[in-house]
């Protein structure tokens, strides 16, 4: 389970993946919050405040305590650690 590759080349995320592309999407909602993007309905920030409760004034503060607690829960991993494996 995860991300799949089907016959045709399309990408599709299963199971845990479907809860991984969430959380990076919720990253990269927060960066455009960052620099002043705004959306409809609740802010990335409110989002990620409920579902971790992390406390954070700004999308720019709450960006590197976010990525630290993706690298917690094993979503995100550090290059170096890639460079190493690999």
């Amino acid at each position: 389970m995860g991300i799949e590759v089907t016959e045709t080349g399309a990408i599709v995320a299963t199971g845990d993946g479907i809860k991984v592309f969430q959380l990076l999407a919720l990253k990269g909602a927060l960066k455009m919050e960052a620099i002043g993007m705004k959306r409809r309905g609740k802010s990335a920030l409110s989002i990620v405040k409920s579902m971790t409760g992390l406390k954070a004034r700004t999308a720019e503060d709450m960006i590197p305590k976010y990525e630290s607690w993706l690298r917690e829960m094993g979503v995100l991993v550090d290059k170096e650690v890639i460079d190493e494996a690999g």
